[in-house]
């Protein structure tokens, strides 16, 4: 099946302005670039109400959607542990938030190089411990805490998921990083010419992490023992087919399910890595969107 149209013209905007310097990459310049995109993109109407946080340092946006449920998603943006913040992401998380009709808690946790890992998983953990300690004064039931992430969030999202357990009510995966390895067989596939490289990918990596610590649960959730994965929250997959990510996200899902955690999987045939992030441009995040809403609602 060949790309969706709508995310094959983004694709031919985007490629190339990777901020390649000199066969390397500068996260100044891909930081940049991420914020002329987003300007870039059309408008979004919020439907929300947004209130800035501190979580113990952490800053934070919590949305919430009119005729909220006591439920909350604490959410965790894209962009390789490098790039990316709340701000730049309030398109879709917001829409997100309204379409799953419960509070969403954006987390604007530290980025690398500046703040190598593990300080992104820290400032995840933290980010669920504050709001069940604090959920009650925001409307909150503190038994009703879900994650969810897209891209490094989703990996944010899959490690705090297995810290804590049955504390989490659901998990939400979009096309997550499992495994840091990058040596599938969807890398090799989709490495080039689409929004995610495999060479931006490993070097995200070498931003985010030193060779010693790549086989840590908390980098690579994939890799966790069966306990850990058995305990882990019933979760819902979005995976897209032109994404170098697509492999180790199947994988975990996979594995998941051995272990006999319910899993509910999207598979995008059509769709490219970041997808879901466009719902202004691209029809297929909202897509995305609604039956992440069908596979969630019961829990939400």
């Amino acid at each position: 099946m060949p790309l969706d149209p709508a995310s094959q013209f983004l694709n031919d905007l985007v490629v190339g302005s990777s901020g390649a310097v000199k066969g390397g990459f500068d996260h100044v310049a891909l930081r940049a670039g991420m914020a002329m995109l987003d300007t870039a993109l059309p408008p979004s109407e919020f439907l929300c109400s947004h209130r800035d946080l501190d979580l113990e340092g952490v800053p934070a946006v919590l949305m919430s959607p009119p005729n909220a449920s006591s439920a909350v998603m604490i959410w965790f943006h894209g962009g390789g542990w490098v790039i990316g913040s709340v701000q730049q992401s309030l398109g879709h998380t917001d829409a997100l938030a309204a379409a799953l009709g419960c509070h969403l808690l954006s987390v604007d946790y530290r980025l690398a190089p500046e703040h190598p890992f593990p300080a992104a998983h820290d400032d995840a953990e933290t980010s669920v411990r504050w709001m069940q300690v604090n959920a009650e004064q925001y409307g909150i039931d503190a038994a009703r805490i879900s994650v969810g992430g897209d891209s490094a969030g989703g990996n944010l999202a899959a490690a705090v998921a297995q810290k804590f357990g049955s504390a989490i009510a659901t998990q939400l995966l979009v096309y997550p990083i499992t495994n840091i390895a990058g040596d599938s067989d969807s890398y090799a596939t989709f490495g080039e010419g689409y929004l995610l490289s495999a060479a931006v990918m490993h070097w995200f990596a070498d931003m985010y992490t030193t060779p010693g610590q790549r086989t840590d649960p908390r980098v690579s959730p994939l890799l966790a023992d069966e306990a850990t994965i058995a305990a882990t929250a019933r979760a819902h997959f979005v995976v897209a087919e032109f994404d170098p990510l697509r492999d180790e996200g199947l994988a975990y899902a996979e594995r998941l399910r051995e272990m006999d955690v319910s899993v509910s999987l999207d598979r995008h045939d059509d769709q490219m890595h970041g997808f879901f992030a466009f719902p202004q441009v691209i029809p297929g995040a909202v897509t995305a969107m609604q039956r992440a809403v069908d596979a969630l609602r019961d829990h939400l």
